[in-house]
């Protein structure tokens, strides 16, 4: 097992990362001697390792169990009222804490109702997808309103993070592809070393069980623990991890719940994100070029959504809580390793995003 320090100005945590880490639940939390607990998790989540987790608390704490649909639609005002109202109903009280069993959405929305509910209680998060190890760490929290993801939402920092990687079994391919995104989006922020680690390490397929993944996994966290730690509330270079996240956002945002992962989009938002970055920089086939779209490809990512809807795109862009000034805000690379953020007029963006599509109309699958 891997245990990973971070510290935050409200709080420090630790993560701890390890094969079937999910059975020893209990034994690290029980030095937080909680009045009693909540395992909040989805309904598919809850069929793989909801038992586990609550057999191991048991000895521990008086343990409640939510269960919300799953899909990113759970992430509402209304779950979150409806998860308040159990709550209160069973009696959690100050020194209660929720655990958030699942993926980035089911983070998210525990997290904001434990940072919100009697003005905060205990948070845990245990992430069950290779997406979530960017997510579960440094403290953002949020739900969707108004047909925008995350408008709602503030930092709350975890008081724990355990990362039980046996469940990376249970996800499938499109999954794991999403979550593989972020880490790819660390090694073009972070350092062409990395990235060139990446590519190597995983140059035909994403193959979790490679020993060299877990490596790769446990860097990628310590990226963005950097990041958070330099720069928790986003307040200048946190926002370099918003690199492809734009129109990948706008992308997810316009899409059917079940039609796009949120790491497919990322992808998509970077590669596009490297074609703009070329063109800002006054270079061509420096950071997009053929060489990382045949990689991207050869890992069956999707290249561009099969449906141009460009109004839809720029009009999700300009709600963008990132932006300023009426601009969209882009995080743009220099070289890999060098991020930068701009702020583009839209007519700017829809012209560059429409080269972009032409150029890649061939990439429609």
């Amino acid at each position: 097992m891997n245990t990973i320090s971070v510290s935050s100005k409200e709080r420090n945590y630790q993560i701890h990362v390890g094969k079937d880490i999910r059975h020893q639940s209990g034994g690290f939390l029980k030095e937080f001697s909680y009045s009693k607990v909540a395992i909040i998790t989805d309904e598919n989540v809850a069929k793989l390792y909801l038992d586990d987790v609550r057999k191991s608390l048991e000895p521990y704490f008086e343990v409640e169990e939510l269960i919300v649909p799953a899909g990113e639609l759970s992430k509402s005002l209304h779950q979150f009222e409806e998860i308040q109202s159990k709550l209160i109903e069973k009696g959690f009280d100050r020194h209660s804490a929720l655990i958030a069993l699942g993926g980035g959405m089911i983070g998210d929305l525990v997290g904001f109702v434990a940072s919100t509910y009697m003005r905060g209680i205990g948070f845990i998060q245990m992430p069950t997808t290779l997406l979530a190890h960017d997510s579960s760490i440094g403290g953002k929290v949020a739900i969707n309103f108004d047909g925008t993801k995350n408008l709602i939402g503030q930092f709350y920092s975890p008081e724990l993070v355990i990362y039980d990687v046996d469940t990376f079994n249970t996800l499938n391919d499109r999954e794991l592809r999403s979550g593989f995104a972020e880490m790819v989006k660390h090694g073009f922020i972070e350092s062409k070393d990395f990235l060139t680690t990446i590519k190597n390490d995983m140059s035909e397929s994403i193959n979790f069980k490679d020993k060299e993944f877990i490596n790769i996994l446990a860097e990628s966290i310590l990226i963005k623990k950097r990041y958070v730690q330099t720069d928790e509330y986003e307040k200048s270079i946190r926002r370099y991890l918003n690199l492809g996240h734009t129109w990948g956002h706008a992308i997810e945002a316009s899409s059917k719940d079940s039609e796009l992962r949120h790491g497919e989009c990322v992808m998509m938002g970077m590669l596009f994100a490297l074609y703009l970055s070329d063109q800002m920089n006054g270079q061509e086939n420096q950071l997009f070029n053929d060489s990382i779209i045949a990689w991207i490809r050869k890992l069956n990512f999707q290249l561009i959504p099969r449906e141009s809807k460009l109004d839809e795109w720029l009009y999700q862009m300009q709600r963008d809580k990132k932006n300023s000034e009426h601009n969209i805000s882009f995080v743009l690379l220099e070289s890999i390793g060098k991020p930068y953020s701009m702020n583009l007029d839209s007519d700017v963006v829809r012209r560059h995003l429409e080269s972009y599509l032409k150029l890649m109309k061939d990439e429609v699958v």
